[in-house]
Order: structure tokens, then C-alpha cells, then sequence
């Protein structure tokens, strides 16, 4: 066997890797979605039990210079949750915190970051149940959510052919708030349009009350962290499929066209621009117009087809895209 690095590889093969190297797991009849998905769901009595895994670490998915420490905390929690909204019709109950922490870190700063959990927390009815810490070299947190649902799981891998795609709200910004804080820092005269970005990036909002109204409507779902392109990609993947994305389509925020005017930038930044936590999903036909009545900012963004590639359109003109986004090996 051949020993490769795992940039070579790079994280969805690393985690296809993992998934082969468990198959057999599959075998178990209470699992609902199992390695790969968003969250893990196993049927217990009449409910499907979720249990997702994230971590933000220091200078990676943070940097203390940009964001307090509550902000943090929040974050933290909103990343998770919106993996658990993910799955569908499912409530967040319990968070575990792990805590990696250099030794001279400050009491007020950890103080201040468990704000920001218990906040967070506080907002969807959520117990903080337990957790671990231990000395890293820079502080890393490893957050476990336990989610509880009675309705059918929503998996990626259920999108068929005909089904629109469609999407929560608008793309970019996460992505062009951090562009502006690594182009600026924080002693930058920010506008009141590049702060709503920079909010987007620092202060991310799981969309669980959206997944809530329209999961048993849906035919797979996901949530968009690592760019539309990514999830767009794994919805067609997972359901042995292809799809056509015109890109004109794509919903963008008005403060992401007044900050970067050219149409390029902001395709760019909404396609490949990471963490902004909205839910990408497919749906019949006949069901789009009754979404829209439940989550009035919804917009279809393309559709499902048989070709297992995915296309990208322009004013009607296929485009050839090249991926261009944060790659984490």
C-alpha cells in the first residue's frame, strides 16, 4: 500500500478513506446516516438521535485579533447546530466542549469565551453537558452536539433527477468579510456594509428554524461551510446524480455588491467563499412554491439531473469552473 500524505488526498478523500475503512458499520440497523453525512443519526424507540462533531482552531478557522472571545463561543456553537439543522427536523439538546488550551491562556478570556457558549446555548434550549480539556500549543475547540428528532432524517443522498435546487439566503459574505479583515486587520474605518460582512464571518447563524419548516418536503439537504461549490458537488455525488447551476441565479447580499462591484468577484466569492452556514437542498417541482411560502428568502439556484456531472451557467452559456476555495490539507 502506497503511503501518501493526506494533501495529496485532501479532506472529503480523507473522510471517504475513514467511511471504506468502516463499511462494515453499515450493517447496523439503527443507523439512519452514518459516516460522511452532516451528523450521525441512529433510531432509538420512536426518535432518531443526531450527534455532530466540529472543531475551530486557533489561526485556522479564528484569530484572537479579529473576534472576542464570546464571539468565539458563539461561533463555535452556531457551526455545530447548523450541522444538526442539516439533518432535517431535529432539536439540539446537549453540547460537549473540549477544550485545547496553551497554558498561558487568561481566566478572562475563557470566561468571556463560555459566555459565548452558554449564549448560544441559551438561544436554542440547550444543556451544556460536559467536555474535557487539555494543554495545545494553540487553543483549540472540539464541540459535540446530541440532536433529537421524530420526523425523517434528511440525508444528501436523495436528490433525484427533475428536483430543483434551492437554497436559504444570500452567498459571499462569510467569505468577503474575511477577505476584508486579512486585506485591512481591525484598525480599519470599516463601512456600515463591509461590518455586515465582517458580522458574517465572526458571527454565523445556523439556519435550524429554515430546516425545521421545509425538511419533510425535501429530498436530500446539506449546509454550505465549505462553499456552494463543495455542496453542490456532494448533493449530486451522494445521490449518484448531476446537476445545472445557473449562476446568475445565485442569491448574493446587496453589501457584498456595494464592497466588490465586479460580477466575477462575487460569483467568485459566493461559489467558493467558505462558512456561510446557509442550507443547500432539493425539492420536487410541485413542492417549490409551497417553500417559498414557509421560508420567504428561499431561491432555486439550478436543478437535478441523470449526467453525474455538474454544470455551471451563465446568461444562459456553460461556464467552466475551476475550483478556487480554502482547502484544509
Amino acid at each position: 500500500m502506497k503511503n501518501t500524505d493526506i494533501s495529496s488526498i485532501g479532506e472529503f478523500g480523507l473522510i471517504d478513506m475513514i467511511k471504506n475503512q468502516f463499511a462494515d458499520s453499515k450493517d447496523n440497523k439503527n443507523i439512519v446516516a452514518g459516516i460522511g453525512d452532516d451528523s450521525f443519526c441512529f433510531k432509538s424507540g420512536k426518535n432518531n438521535i443526531c450527534i455532530t462533531k466540529d472543531m475551530l482552531v486557533e489561526d485556522v478557522h479564528f484569530k484572537k485579533d479579529w473576534t472576542t472571545p464570546q464571539e468565539i463561543g458563539r461561533k463555535s456553537i452556531e457551526v455545530n447546530v447548523s450541522d444538526i439543522a442539516a439533518m432535517g427536523n431535529v432539536k439540539p439538546e446537549y453540547a460537549f466542549i473540549g477544550l485545547g488550551l496553551p497554558p498561558k491562556t487568561s481566566e478572562i478570556f475563557i470566561k468571556n469565551l463560555y459566555k459565548g457558549f452558554k449564549k448560544a446555548c441559551d438561544k436554542y434550549e440547550m444543556a451544556i453537558a460536559g467536555g474535557n480539556t487539555v494543554k495545545a500549543d494553540k487553543i483549540t475547540i472540539s464541540i459535540t452536539i446530541v440532536g433529537i428528532g421524530k420526523e425523517k432524517v434528511i440525508k444528501r443522498n436523495g436528490a433525484g433527477s427533475g428536483d430543483l435546487i434551492g437554497v436559504t439566503d444570500t452567498f459571499g459574505n462569510a467569505g468577503a468579510g474575511l477577505a476584508l479583515l486579512y486585506k485591512y486587520g481591525t484598525k480599519h474605518k470599516y463601512n456600515k456594509y463591509e461590518h455586515f460582512l465582517i458580522s458574517k464571518q465572526n458571527n454565523p447563524k445556523a439556519r435550524l428554524k429554515e430546516a425545521q419548516k421545509i425538511s419533510k418536503h425535501l429530498t436530500s439537504l446539506t449546509d454550505v461551510s465549505d462553499g456552494l461549490y463543495i455542496s453542490v458537488d456532494l448533493l449530486a455525488k451522494d445521490s449518484g446524480k448531476g446537476a445545472e447551476i445557473y449562476m446568475d441565479k445565485i442569491p448574493v447580499s446587496s453589501s457584498l455588491k456595494k464592497v466588490f462591484r465586479e460580477d466575477k468577484k462575487q460569483l467568485d466569492l459566493a461559489l467558493f467563499g467558505a462558512e456561510d452556514y446557509e442550507l443547500i437542498f432539493t425539492v420536487p417541482h410541485s413542492k417549490a412554491k409551497l417553500l417559498k411560502k414557509l421560508v420567504p428568502h428561499i431561491s432555486y439556484i439550478g436543478k437535478i439531473d441523470s449526467s453525474e456531472k455538474v454544470k455551471y451557467f451563465y446568461d444562459g452559456k456553460e461556464q467552466k469552473i475551476k475550483y478556487s476555495g480554502y482547502k484544509h490539507f
